[in-house]
């Protein structure tokens, strides 16, 4: 089963072959916010959708906006309550480390949708359950879809809002050892796929940029 878009978690049933690349790109954002005792407490994203995919979600819920492609109040209402309803096993493409242990997130929270030059915007926040304080340990912070549906570019520098001793590197995915190795599951996939259904491989990790947040002590 494979997700189409993150914003309504519609899905489709297509054979291993047809997913030897995203079918879906979007242009990603982030801002870490602390809370005021210092600890990280959410995490704010911006996912901007490609063109193509932005015209696929608008279809699919029969909006067409007026004359010059604008979308109404209504119309992006409900573009907004199709982006709050995530289902239950939708994680976000949102995924937190510290000391390489996973950190519990909360849902959507704050969810909005802008349309602009013929792209759907879309911001959220999670909140960080834990709180964790980064300068007792490193946070690692990744977008990404698991299955690589959605391939998710960092596009800006991540933001830190709430603390002033605090910096984030950014490691590049090493993109060509990411394709070979997602290349390489694909072809023993389709080896086996005449067997029945095969679940397609979670990779996506391996072509996203790590962020890793640093506090001082």
């Amino acid at each position: 089963m494979l997700r189409i878009v993150p914003l309504f978690a519609l899905v489709a049933l297509a054979p291993v072959a047809a997913l030897a690349h995203p079918h879906m790109f979007v242009d990603a954002g982030m801002t870490l916010r602390f809370d005021d005792q210092g600890r990280l407490g959410a995490v704010g994203v911006v996912w901007v959708y490609d063109d193509f995919s932005s015209m696929l979600i608008l279809g699919d819920l029969g909006l067409a906006g007026d004359a010059d492609g604008n979308l109404s109040e209504d119309e992006l209402t409900v573009l907004t309550e199709a982006a709050r309803d995530w289902p239950q096993d939708f994680e976000g493409d949102l995924y937190l480390t510290q000391d390489g242990a996973p950190l519990e997130l909360s849902g959507p929270l704050e969810a909005r949708i802008h349309y602009r030059d013929g792209r759907l915007i879309e911001t959220h926040l999670r909140a960080v359950i834990a709180r964790p304080d980064p300068a007792e340990a490193p946070v690692s912070v990744r977008i990404y879809d698991p299955v690589y549906y959605t391939a998710y570019s960092l596009t800006a520098a991540p933001r830190i809002v709430g603390r002033e001793d605090c910096r984030v590197t950014v490691d590049e995915a090493d993109l060509s050892a990411a394709q070979k190795l997602y290349a390489d599951e694909l072809a023993t996939l389709d080896a086996i796929s005449a067997s029945g259904e095969v679940p397609m491989p979670e990779l996506g990790h391996a072509f996203a940029d790590e962020v890793s947040l640093q506090c001082a002590p």
